[in-house]
């Protein structure tokens, strides 16, 4: 029997039943052949068979199968041969690959860099066991409206024994330490450490590469010195040793031995960490004093974040039973009753990252925006040539290509274009990684996490296909509802209406956007000079500051501690060029010594504080020079002595301290009155006023500070706050590099000791703007961008109309019309324009402009002047890219317009 050839698009039923029949005569002609009769033979095929409906389902299964694998097929042969057609094509037209790959590198290359960003430092999970159940721990302080306060001694050890929602919980103190090689050899270096208790590490769940973590003997107090290094100190100071386990490095002056080895990915609590201690907290005996551990504690499966809160607030009032004093002269019931402490727990992530979460995914929709216009300027011009091949698409018509087929030959030279530009665009999103990693501001978390890996590639493949469906789009859907022959004749020949108002809304729409980029950047240039007009209250010109810190175990004592500053400032003092030498343990806009001598402050025979907390001060311990080296007014009264004639028991307050607690802005009503930093310390007694400093942050209000002389007696309780000291030297001229000589000093006195961060006053100055500025350039650069493809996008369109409209100019000016007043048509349609992508942009912004508030500083987001430059400057452009389109309108020769049509 002869099997009938398979026709495409026949009934599938016909196909399976014919299947069947050739199957069976087969079948049958070979038993009839073997010697069986017709009726046997049919019988027998027919059992051979079985099922017969059965049969029939998976016939018909498996021929739906394979026609799906052969429509399927002839899709991607379709598709194949139209991105051939499309890069012939697109290399016949190198005017409009060039601008449209150049136009889509730039959004896909911003926005791929911006998402590697945010990837590694919002989205990627952190290098913890399980870091969904990992939460930080902290206080809200309700009695001094204080938020994101740290755990004390007792409430961690409260926590760690009641607690029971979790499964266990550590504590932290970030710091520094001076690191030397027993011996003395080598300089000595500064390296950010941190004091962590045992139970950290099995909370975090990371075990070193080498050796072992610390353990609850290595906890105690008295227990032997051990120290943990990062990977990074092993390769590089110790060379890799595999013998490095059981080494002995000198820490601040005690011997340490080495007993592990954390991995490389280990970031915590700072990026910069590369050495832990044990912090040694004696739960028989915890002292309670200060907010100054931070935590992390680990959920049990299933536990939710309030219900942990919960926890933690139901057993935080028996802190009180477990430690009844907290401070000498201060229960710890009597500071439950006046801080009213809130548990608060926040997941680790957004612990680490909630500072500058909100403007990460400022910047990320900024970059977003870009990548619309830059998606709308691609638009604009495959709509361009679209109608420039309307022939060429009607003759494919005729020939037989379907619209569908027509509508794939567009989609398929955007995503040409499309995947040049994501190559392209990954390319430079890698170069900018690695300069927004080195150039990042150092507050910015997990910034050294940032890398181009799969999900930033899988990112730029889904963009790129987005690109190619949004850049298609439009010509598809006018393919797709109006007739693809071409129009002859007259002003038949120009596109409709409909066509201009898509051209002109892409136009408008790209103008929004970019008023909105632009209207951000300029709130936050306005918030950047508003920031560096503050008077900080103090002179940073001419002032290099250098940072020493004397370890315990070499300077036993207070006359040792004050016996090397005082010959240190004496030395610098007559190094050439210095005018004077001021000495501090607490910079102005300064990270070091934060938590340092925050107290309250009590004034003498005040009975208002004896059932509140006054509020706290800072306090600084300085030498008399330090008011004159920063230039720091002395409203009233007198500075401290020379260091060798300081008394002790003085004090000089700022003049917000000074208000606050006297009632007078001058200082004057201040001097002579005395305080104590709690209701059982030493008396101090004013001597001074000095003028507000901007201590913490350019935007906060003057700090309240009170200023503390070096000569304190032994066991003070400020004691501990003057070995690490900043030196503030006051030179002539800012070209006097004095760091050398310093550095010198330094080793004559103590060779053991490194001078750490050494910079000008004016760089500390820098930083406290540092992260703004970091925004301000990425913003600054997606606005540039932005504003010129909005001008290209503007000048595209008005070109293509003057080119559209070329017979009718050329009629109107034979007609009698001035050029100048056909120029002056074409600028008023870009003008149009521009006037309503500004509408549609301010009201944009009035949306967004929310999220903007918490960066700005003496600016409203709704400030009209930031608004009106703005839309002056888009303005601006738009005269600019009409110009050129009016001119050739202006110049065009009715006689050469009507030869043509």
């Amino acid at each position: 029997m002869r099997r009938e050839p398979r026709i495409p698009g026949r009934n599938i039923e016909r196909d399976v039943e014919d299947e069947i029949t050739f199957h069976l005569e087969s079948r049958i002609n070979e038993l009839i052949a073997g010697g069986q009769s017709e009726e046997t033979a049919r019988r027998n095929a027919e059992a051979e068979l079985g099922d017969l409906p059965a049969l029939r389902r998976e016939l018909a299964a498996v021929d739906r199968h394979r026609r799906r694998r052969e429509r399927a097929a002839q899709w991607l042969d379709a598709t194949a041969q139209e991105l051939r057609l499309a890069a012939r094509s697109l290399r016949r037209s190198p005017a409009f690959t060039i601008a449209a790959a150049l136009t889509l590198v730039i959004g896909i290359g911003s926005s791929v860099a911006i998402f590697a960003v945010v990837n590694g430092v919002l989205l990627r999970p952190l290098s913890y066991g399980h870091p969904d159940r990992l939460v930080g721990a902290w206080h809200d302080l309700q009695g001094y409206d204080m938020m994101h306060v740290q755990q004390t001694e007792s409430t961690y050890f409260t926590y760690q024994r009641l607690a029971h929602t979790i499964e266990g919980i550590g504590v932290y103190r970030e710091g520094e330490v001076n690191v030397a090689d027993p011996g003395n050899a080598g300089e000595p270096q500064r390296v950010t450490s941190a004091s962590i208790s045992a139970t950290l590490m099995p909370v975090l769940q990371v075990a070193p590469i080498r050796g072992r973590a610390f353990t609850e003997a290595d906890d105690r107090r008295g227990a032997p010195p051990v120290v943990l290094v990062d990977e990074g100190m092993w390769r590089v100071r110790f060379g890799a040793d595999p013998g490095i386990i059981g080494r002995i490095l000198d820490v601040n002056g005690v011997r340490r031995e080495i007993v592990g080895v954390m991995p490389a990915h280990f970031h915590f609590p700072a990026a910069a960490t590369q050495l832990w201690v044990p912090l040694q907290l004696d739960p028989a005996n915890p002292p309670g004093a200060g907010w100054e551990y931070g935590a992390v504690a680990r959920l049990k499966p299933g536990v939710t974040v309030a219900d942990a809160e919960r926890d933690f607030a139901a057993v935080l009032p028996r802190a009180a039973e477990l430690v009844p004093k907290f401070v000498p002269g201060i229960s710890t019931e009597q500071i439950m009753d006046q801080l009213r402490p809130r548990p608060s727990l926040v997941p680790l992530r957004e612990d680490i990252t909630g500072g500058i979460a909100g403007t990460l995914w400022m910047v990320a929709a900024a970059a977003g925006l870009l990548l619309l216009v830059a998606c709308a300027n691609v638009a604009n011009l495959t709509l361009v040539r679209a109608d420039a091949h309307q022939r060429e698409i009607a003759v494919r018509e005729a020939l037989g290509a379907g619209r569908g087929r027509v509508m794939l030959h567009f989609f398929a030279e955007s995503a040409v274009v499309a995947a040049v530009a994501a190559v392209l665009g990954l390319a430079a999103a890698a170069v900018a990684v690695r300069s927004l990693v080195g150039a990042g501001p150092s507050g910015i978390p997990r910034l050294t996490e940032v890398s181009i890996d799969a999900q930033t590639v899988l990112f730029t493949l889904a963009v790129a296909a987005l690109v190619a469906v949004a850049c298609s789009s439009l010509p598809a859907l006018r393919i797709r509802r109006g007739s693809l022959a071409p129009r002859e004749g007259g002003r038949s020949s120009t596109t409709g209406r409909r066509q201009h108002r898509v051209r002109g809304g892409l136009v408008a729409a790209q103008i929004a956007l970019a008023l909105v980029v632009l209207a951000g950047s300029g709130l936050l240039m306005r918030t950047f000079q508003r920031l560096n007009a503050v008077r900080p209250g103090f002179d940073p010109e001419r002032v290099s500051t250098f940072w020493i810190s004397l370890p315990a175990a070499h300077y036993k004592n207070e006359a040792a501690v004050v016996g090397f500053y005082s010959r240190l400032v004496e030395r610098v003092s007559g190094l050439p060029g210095v005018q004077v030498v001021g000495l501090t343990s607490r910079l102005p806009l300064e990270p070091h010594g934060v938590s340092q001598g925050q107290n309250p402050l009590y004034p003498e025979n005040d009975p208002s504080y004896a059932t509140k907390l006054p509020p706290l001060q800072l306090f600084t311990a300085t030498n008399g020079d330090y008011f004159r080296a920063m230039r720091i007014p002395i409203l009233s009264g007198r500075p401290f002595e020379p260091m060798e004639k300081q008394r002790e028991g003085e004090a000089i307050v700022s003049r917000a301290t000074a208000e606050l607690f006297w009632k007078d802005p001058t200082g004057a009503a201040a001097l002579g009155k005395r305080f104590r930093p709690l209701p059982t310390g030493r008396l101090y007694t004013v001597i001074g006023v000095a003028g507000d400093t901007r201590d913490t942050s350019l935007a906060a209000p003057p700090t309240l500070v009170a200023y503390i002389p070096m000569t304190l007696e032994a066991g003070s309780e400020f004691a501990g706050a003057k070995r690490t000291m900043a030196l503030a030297v006051r030179t002539e001229s800012e070209r006097t590099s004095i760091a050398p000589a310093v550095r010198q000093a330094v080793r004559e006195l103590d060779p053991t000791l490194p001078l750490f961060d050494a910079r000008p006053m004016n760089a500390v100055f820098s930083a406290a703007t540092a992260q703004l500025s970091f925004i301000i350039l990425i913003l600054g650069g997606a606005t540039a961008v932005t504003l010129l493809l909005s001008a290209v996008g503007l000048y595209g369109v008005l070109a293509y109309v003057v080119t559209l409209r070329r017979r009718e100019l050329g009629i109107r000016i034979a007609l009698g019309a001035p050029p100048r007043a056909v120029a002056a048509a074409m600028t008023r349609y870009g003008i149009g324009l521009t006037s309503v992508g500004i509408l549609f942009g301010l009201a944009i912004f009035a949306l967004v402009a929310r999220f903007l508030r918490a960066l700005l500083f003496g600016v409203a987001a709704s400030d009209p002047l930031t608004l009106g430059g703005s839309a002056l400057i888009l303005l601006a452009v738009a005269m600019v890219a009409s110009w050129v389109p009016a001119r050739r309108a202006a110049r065009v020769d009715p006689a050469d317009a009507l030869r043509a049509e």
